[in-house]
């Protein structure tokens, strides 16, 4: 079975309006990554994307695929399946949540995500100057930290995502329906910066379909 992300718009990210199938459920596997290959996604977000002419660049999402990358509008993963999501993001910058409970990891195996390479979250200064730890497995970034978030709000998954990192997640997904993904950090144009990229498909919105 195959699940696929659609979206309705930015106001079902905040639980307006949502259209997801109110039997959706999503389970979250407690066996140990690894013990049998798992299904991966990467997604790279990228930015100095042009939007249009009137509001410029404007940060994005995009899915790699066989052929590089191609819009995030629409994400396949197979269900009852482990799913490894890997996250590439080159945004440099900081971006004010919508709320606080975003900054935390949820709906993944145990609650945690591996950041590979951010040095803001796997360095420590030493006498020496700055020493990498490695790989860092954690619950919850500080706000000041994340740049992006990959949310599904209706089955719990909530992935803050730091600057310049490269992140990684397990997850089992059980239910068949059509699934919204957003960004939950303030990262579009407007005066609010809820426009933009914040409420357009294959930007920093999104969606999955498990049939």
């Amino acid at each position: 079975m195959m699940i696929a992300v659609a979206i309705s718009g930015i106001a079902a990210g905040y639980g307006i309006g949502t259209s997801t199938p109110a039997a959706a459920q999503r389970t979250t596997t407690t066996t140990t990554p690894g013990a049998s290959a798992p299904y991966v996604v990467t997604l790279v977000i990228t930015t100095g994307n042009l939007f249009n002419s009137s509001i410029g660049d404007q940060p994005a999402y995009y899915l790699l695929g066989p052929s590089g990358l191609q819009s995030s509008a629409q994400i396949s993963l197979p269900a009852h399946q482990l799913i490894k999501l890997v996250i590439v993001n080159y945004d440099n910058g900081a971006a004010n949540l919508t709320d606080s409970k975003y900054a935390a990891v949820t709906g993944v195996v145990n609650n945690r995500i591996a950041i590979v390479n951010d040095t803001l979250v796997n360095s420590t200064m030493a006498s020496s100057g700055i020493q990498i730890r490695g790989v860092e497995n954690v619950s919850s970034l500080s706000t000041g930290a994340i740049s992006h978030t990959f949310t599904i709000p209706s089955l719990g998954i909530n992935i803050p995502v730091a600057a310049l990192s490269t992140e990684v997640a397990y997850f089992t997904l059980a239910t068949a329906g059509t699934f919204a993904w957003f960004c939950m950090t303030i990262c579009g144009s407007g005066a609010k910066g809820l426009g933009g990229a914040m409420a357009t498909q294959g930007w920093m919105s999104g969606s999955v379909v498990v049939q």
